[in-house]
């Protein structure tokens, strides 16, 4: 199994609970919901771009990169897309390959419409928030940790958000203009079922977008068990 990577990089993550952490980004090319539904979306991930660290990559070659970064964040595009049990069994193999002291916590930033039966090949409950997960879909001694974020998009699952999720990051008035993006009544409607929901503003493509920081500030403010998502690495000019 190879990836195809639109880019790699590392950098502090700039959303959501792990706001601040250094990370090893893996941007997986292409996204089956599409720019023509985002229509404000502030990636490219529609090709490999090697000056970026782009290129098409053995599972192998990734965890190599990534050394002893404890976390790793699979991101997009949509990377669900994809058979991903390869690339996280190497993460899971990652202190035999490169003599990490414990594997890394993979994050994948998901927007919800993808539900592959892998993710579910387990019957063991969470433990510190983190998915015990078989990565070779089979119930084994080998253990994937891993972090689910989603961002609803149109044609999100409602598992994915209700009950897969580890966290929800909602995009006040989403990435697009048309119909079936989630609205801050839903993230509260998620708060009060006891799940971890952000607000985030829909910024520019490099930078803060100050009116409606000030709208998510709004939100948080009103309701507290919201928590505000402010895409650091905006503030900060990483990507």
């Amino acid at each position: 199994m190879k990836y195809p990577l639109a880019e790699r990089f590392l950098a502090p993550q700039g959303e959501g609970l792990y706001s601040g952490t250094q990370m090893a980004f893996l941007r997986t090319v292409g996204c089956s919901v599409g720019q023509g539904i985002c229509t404000h979306c502030d990636t490219d991930f529609s090709r490999t771009i090697p000056e970026l660290g782009g290129g098409v990559y053995e599972p192998g070659e990734l965890v190599a990169w990534a050394g002893d970064c404890p976390h790793v964040c699979l991101t997009g595009g949509e990377p669900l897309d994809r058979d991903l049990r390869p690339l996280l069994t190497a993460f899971a193999d990652a202190p035999r390959a490169v003599g990490l002291r414990e594997s890394p916590l993979v994050h994948v930033e998901t927007s919800g419409t993808r539900h592959p039966a892998w993710l579910d090949a387990h019957s063991q409950p969470r433990a510190q928030g983190m998915h015990a997960i078989a990565a070779d879909g089979t119930l084994s001694w080998k253990w994937t940790k891993l972090w689910v974020t989603v961002s609803p998009k149109p044609g999100y699952l409602p598992e994915m958000v209700e009950h897969v999720a580890d966290e929800i990051k909602v995009i006040l008035g989403g990435l697009g203009d048309g119909p079936g993006w989630p609205t801050l009544d839903d993230a509260l409607r998620w708060a009060a079922a006891g799940r971890l929901v952000y607000v985030q503003p829909r910024n520019r493509h490099s930078e803060v977008d100050g009116d409606n920081l000030r709208e998510a500030l709004k939100a948080v403010a009103a309701h507290p068990q919201l928590r505000l998502s402010c895409q650091l690495h905006k503030f900060i000019r990483t990507r």
